[in-house]
């Protein structure tokens, strides 16, 4: 039976629960029911000790363990005692870019004799991975190692390329779709890869960089300091990288590299893009990683060259950092002002209804900036619960990105179209791929029919997942306390989401230089209530104004003027 839909056009469903499996989790961590079943159906590890609500170094496994490991750092140091040169050639994403920082870290303090160059790819020169214009380079430079970070898994012709000009390769990565091969003539490091029994298979590749660390550096006798500098950019590049937070490893990384961040003092490039990104130490949320530290990162690599952010994070000298923050900034502002000028394009090429797959490229002599085509990507995918192409022609060749709906996979899109493109990849949910201009129009039509042929309107509707269905006079701030203890919250660990029902909100107002999000209140008791938010939702306030409405959202806090307050945080609502 089909069900009614939300005011975003969204179906609610709530979480599925083994209550064997909560009463278990309850009874050895000492959380309240709510959290252990937001627990059970969130993390497949065994879990459940008190000390789960604090990670510690000791959750962080053993690197040796992972495949080819030991083969690795037996190269590494040899490469470092002969005095060769290494190259660490890394993505220009905030993945690479912090992998690139802890593996120069990590090869400089391992001896003097270290000799390392590193190489950011420019992304409109060579595109995405490690290419053959990379390798070449390596080999006319004298290169004897090249160390790949979340790049090279995929990239044969590269290896094999600096293979022949007798370069070896050790390859740091996460990026392994299911049955595909790794190149067999370098070492590589990819927890995914087949015969890999390293616990956590969904490192980011700035955490394989950090497991090279600190294999590399375990017997230096300030390794008890190093690592725990090295996890303050290893967290940023895991939030920012979107990789799950329910593995014990990576919540370790975040939790302790946001310690960090909030607790050790920085070097004089990190403190300066900590004050750009108004981060405050001792304030600093794992949100604040995504969507204030790892913009600016990314900014960089998107719309000029990510070696600025290595120039800034190696700053030990505040009169040279702060202007490159400040440089960096001003490229983060760029990129939004690009951003909103081709969504605003964008949208207007989305008929009305939308079809199953949108597919929307400029036509234009300059055509849109590649750098910002997979963000309005998920801003389209967002807003129309489809399956989105957003695509930068540039001569005859045009290059896109896709953003997709848990229903339609991307890649497997892309396969059936494959015969069409130049080149592709991804993930489930996002991919890119280049394909010839001339064959946009076909490509369309194909997609639309991959969708049609396999979805119905069902499943092209968004799905809001919650947790659990609680009365209103349950809000307080014990709830909200017990709830924090499951953080940081990221990817596959979102803030827990809530359903209220039958609420008749109260004082509504716009707020906003737009006017374009909501503020009201939440009635919690007889004569009390607590204050909500609802942002870009100015067009429902007719209905939240006309009756009862089942809401859904998220507990949050609010700190004005040295004073806490309880809030709540709208995703969605309906009618009740």
């Amino acid at each position: 039976m089909t069900q009614v839909l939300s005011l975003t056009g969204a179906r609610w469903q709530e979480v599925d629960n083994d209550s064997e499996r909560v009463q278990r989790i309850q009874s050895a961590s000492g959380l309240t029911e709510i959290a252990a079943r937001i627990i059970a159906a969130r993390w497949t590890e065994d879990l459940p000790t008190s000390a789960w609500a604090t990670p510690s170094l000791d959750d962080l496994h053993d690197p040796m363990t992972m495949l080819n490991m030991g083969v690795a750092v037996e190269r590494l140091r040899f490469a470092v005692e002969q005095g060769q040169k290494v190259r660490i050639i890394t993505d220009y994403d905030v993945d690479g870019t912090t992998s690139s920082l802890i593996l120069q870290a990590a090869m400089r303090l391992s001896g003097p004799n270290c000799n390392i160059s590193y190489h950011i790819p420019n992304r409109f020169v060579e595109g995405y991975g490690f290419s053959t214009i990379a390798a070449r380079a390596a080999v006319e430079d004298g290169v004897d190692l090249i160390i790949t970070a979340d790049i090279g898994v995929r990239d044969h012709a590269a290896v094999d390329e600096a293979k022949a000009g007798g370069v070896d390769v050790l390859i740091c990565d996460h990026h392994l779709p299911a049955g595909e091969s790794v190149p067999e003539n370098a070492i590589v490091l990819c927890p995914p890869q087949q015969g890999c029994t390293y616990a956590n298979a969904s490192l980011a590749a700035c955490g394989v960089s950090l497991k090279v660390a600190q294999a590399l550096l375990k017997d230096h006798r300030l390794v008890d300091r190093i690592i725990p500098s090295m996890l303050k950019l290893a967290a940023v590049g895991t939030v920012a990288d979107l990789v799950p937070l329910t593995t014990a490893e990576n919540r370790a990384i975040v939790t302790l590299g946001l310690q960090g961040l909030n607790e050790q003092r920085h070097n004089a490039g990190l403190s300066a893009l900590l004050k750009v990104s108004n981060c405050v130490p001792g304030e600093i949320k794992a949100s604040d990683l995504g969507f204030r530290i790892g913009p600016r990162i990314h900014a960089a690599g998107r719309v000029a060259a990510a070696t600025l952010v290595v120039h800034l994070l190696t700053s030990r000298d505040v009169a040279t950092a702060g202007p490159l923050a400040e440089e960096l900034n001003a490229l983060s502002d760029k990129r939004r002002t690009i951003q909103a000028k081709v969504e605003e394009e964008a949208l207007a090429m989305v008929s009305d209804p939308p079809p199953p797959f949108i597919v929307v490229a400029e036509r234009g002599e300059a055509g849109w900036h590649r750098g910002v085509v997979g963000i309005v990507a998920s801003r389209l995918k967002d807003q129309f619960h489809r399956p989105v192409a957003v695509i930068a022609i540039q001569g005859e060749r045009a290059v896109g990105s896709v953003r997709s709906v848990t229903t339609v996979h991307a890649v497997r899109a892309l396969d059936s179209v494959s015969d069409l493109l130049e080149k592709y990849g991804g993930h489930p949910a996002a991919a890119g791929f280049s394909v010839p201009a001339d064959k946009l129009d076909e490509l369309r039509e194909r997609l639309c029919a991959y969708v049609d042929n396999g979805a119905t309107n069902d499943d092209m509707a968004a799905v809001r997942m919650f947790d659990s269905q609680l009365p209103p006079d349950a809000l307080t701030m014990n709830l909200h306390h017990s709830l924090e203890r499951l953080g940081p919250w990221g990817m596959k660990n979102p803030k827990p989401r809530l359903l209220l029902r039958g609420i008749q909100v109260r004082n509504i107002r716009r707020i906003g230089k737009d006017k374009t999000h909501l503020k009201l209140k939440i009635p919690v008791g007889p004569g009390v209530s607590i204050d909500a938010l609802w942002w870009r939702a100015a067009e429902y306030i007719d209905v939240l104004e006309s009756g009862p409405v089942d809401v859904l959202g998220a507990l949050g806090e609010n700190t004005y003027r040295g004073r806490t307050t309880l809030q709540f945080e709208i995703t969605d609502a309906r009618p009740a």
